[in-house]
């Protein structure tokens, strides 16, 4: 199967991972995680939560009897605080080693945080803990990364070696590429 149908198949959606979090800050702040605090935590309908509630429910992921507390079971405490330590290792990386700005981080590290591969995390983690050390080759490629120029070698107009035919940097910094960065 192409990997592109798959993205659908992953364990739970962007939406679900974010109602898994929130139960647990809840958990972790009230003590509790009702329908309500979960819908204002949100921005949702309180109806909206108990359909999701009960599409994680079927998944394993939470208890909830009506009107009561919502519980995380193993799996779904599990799956939630795996999700936020993906989400805090990406957003570190993007800020610290790739010096992108704080509000663009924290938005791109929610977007991806729970698509990676947990392969891929860990390699993240490695990384990112590599490059924050004192070692002097992380300290060399900081500062030389820092210093190096934020496009790809010069190249004909359609043919970067690495980009492709059409390359990233350039299609992100025409009038088009622009207005998508604002949108």
């Amino acid at each position: 199967m192409e990997i592109w149908k798959r993205y659908g198949e992953k364990e739970v959606s962007h939406s679900m991972a974010h109602y898994l979090q929130t139960v647990a800050l809840l958990k972790a702040e009230k003590g509790h995680a009702r329908v309500g605090d979960i819908a204002e935590h949100l921005g949702v309908s309180k109806s909206g939560v108990t359909s999701m509630l009960r599409s994680l429910e079927k998944r394993g992921l939470v208890r909830h009897e009506r009107y009561g507390c919502v519980e995380l079971t193993e799996e779904g405490s599990g799956f939630a605080s795996r999700t936020e330590s993906s989400r805090r290792v990406l957003s570190m990386f993007l800020t610290e080693i790739l010096g992108v700005s704080e509000d663009v981080a924290t938005e791109d590290a929610c977007m991806i945080e729970h698509l990676v591969s947990p392969e891929v995390s860990v390699e993240l983690l490695r990384l990112t803990t590599f490059m924050r050390s004192k070692h002097p080759a992380a300290a060399n490629f900081r500062e030389a990364y820092r210093n190096s120029p934020r496009s790809c070698k010069e190249h004909e107009p359609g043919a970067c070696d690495l980009c492709g035919a059409t390359c990233l940097r350039d299609s992100l910094i025409t009038p088009i590429g622009r207005a998508l960065q604002r949108a």
